[in-house]
């Protein structure tokens, strides 16, 4: 028997019989069918009650009474809110199919039904409102069902602000009301949807893109005051007035009104002995305020889109190909966006709209579909087959060779024997040593020890021949 032969064994001859036996005990221990690391005895939650709060610390250290709407003061930055619309219109931007959860009839009846209901709502502003949560960490959308003849629809789908909600120990939506200012009040079932990002833990309130962005907008923030505050001092400078010994406090007053017009006087008076000097602003060094705010920006957008250079161009060259590395970058953040979003709505709405429909059938999916890379697609077709092209001159020389043996097995040793064979099944190595006579001879003299037999081979023929 072959080498090859030995190779192509199965791996479950190897396995112990406890892994090859079904697992017999039918009832699970209580244990297994729950959570125990879970809210009651989490020790980073600090206090327990019906409702959970946030472990947000960014929220928890800096919201104050504002709470979630620290984070709304985020999107007043102009590159900020571009950069988080980029995201979500990457997303809404691409077209969305559903696909079946199952293959029986009813299963595909229900993806069309769940087709037909999606297309009459406006979905692409449904699930951007949702992706709010990559900001905030959740979103919440409240669903109007309505009869359609024999069948429950949403009738309207509507976001909330997340300000008026907290979660329970089961992660379910409770809203907050004048007299339930703190665990709020429980809302029936398959009505509110819930949308997260960034979940650690037992933390239903997810971890939004917020807590990191909220610093680097207020640093700039904070740096556009003190740019201001030069500009004012650089277009108009300070006004210095040196007045006489024992000049009485009124007239100090009313001379340094005076002065205070200056600025939008062309001339003034002054009483004599009074010195008028002008301090102008300046300074030295090549750091300046506008490089501080584009750091700043270059922060934002790695923290949102994960890249710089498809927003922002650079003076160096190459930036054609690092704009296309970092296109991909975006994409898979965007993907990552729509798989948990896809995830969410078959959880929620597209389960909620089987149920009420169709009960039994496999609940479908919802995806977002990514733009095919023309170019890519292309260029890696071209690539496949120059390699397939230099994979049959490789594998023609040593079916050549292997044409110098005369025994059927010496010539299969030396087939198999290399790399670029293992991939062969046994029936393509069986047709290669029955047709090597058919592309002739080598012309090598010794064909055994020739340069394209590997070393371990020829070594091994040698030995054989001695």
């Amino acid at each position: 028997m072959s080498r090859r032969k030995h190779k192509h064994r199965s791996s479950a001859q190897a396995q112990p019989a406890a892994f090859l036996a079904p697992y017999s005990r039918k009832n699970l221990p209580a244990e297994a069918r729950g959570m125990i690391a879970n809210a009651q005895n989490d020790i980073t939650i600090p206090f327990y009650s019906g409702a959970l709060q946030h472990a947000d610390d960014t929220l928890i250290q800096q919201g104050g009474g504002k709470g979630l709407a620290i984070y709304d003061e985020i999107e007043r930055d102009t590159h900020a809110f571009a950069m988080l619309q980029k995201r979500k219109k990457g997303l809404t931007a691409r077209a969305w199919e559903v696909q079946p959860g199952g293959d029986r009839p009813i299963d595909k009846d229900a993806a069309e039904l769940v087709r037909e209901i999606l297309t009459a709502l406006p979905f692409d502003r449904i699930c951007e409102d949702m992706l709010d949560a990559t900001l905030k960490g959740f979103a919440i959308s409240e669903i109007a069902w309505a009869r359609d003849g024999a069948r429950i629809v949403p009738a309207a789908i509507r976001a909330h602000d997340q300000r008026r909600f907290v979660f329970d120990h089961d992660w379910q939506p409770r809203l907050l009301t004048w007299t339930a200012m703190t665990d709020g009040i429980e809302l029936p079932s398959r009505k509110f949807i819930a949308h997260r990002f960034g979940v650690k833990g037992n933390n239903p309130y997810g971890l939004g893109l917020g807590t990191r962005l909220f610093w680097a907008v207020l640093f700039k923030r904070e740096g556009v005051t003190f740019w201001l505050h030069f500009l004012e001092k650089f277009a108009g400078p300070t006004v210095v007035g040196t007045t006489p010994y024992g000049m009485l406090t009124d007239e100090q007053s009313k001379l340094l009104q005076t002065l205070v017009r200056v600025k939008t006087s062309s001339a003034i008076t002054v009483p004599i002995g009074t010195d008028v000097k002008f301090l102008e602003a300046s300074r030295s060094g090549s750091v300046t305020y506008e490089q501080w705010l584009a750091y700043w920006d270059r922060q934002i957008s790695i923290c949102v889109t994960g890249e710089t250079l498809t927003t922002q161009a650079g003076d160096s060259g190459g930036n054609r190909a690092l704009g296309e590395v970092h296109q991909e970058m975006l994409d898979l953040l965007i993907d990552s966006d729509a798989d948990l979003l896809s995830g969410t709505l078959r959880e929620t709405l597209l389960r909620w709209i089987v149920e009420y429909n169709m009960p039994g059938a496999a609940v479908p999916w919802v995806w977002r579909i990514r733009p095919k890379n023309e170019k890519a697609e292309a260029e890696t077709r071209q690539t496949k087959a120059g390699a397939a092209e230099a994979t049959n001159k490789a594998l023609q020389a040593i079916v050549k060779a292997a044409a110098s043996f005369e025994e059927d097995d010496v010539a299969r040793d030396y087939i198999v024997s290399f790399e670029i064979t293992e991939q062969l099944s046994d029936a393509t190595i069986d047709a290669l040593v029955a047709a090597r006579m058919s592309f002739g001879t080598s012309a090598e003299p010794d064909p055994m020890v020739s340069a394209e037999a590997p070393p371990a081979f020829a070594a091994a023929r040698l030995k054989k021949k001695a």
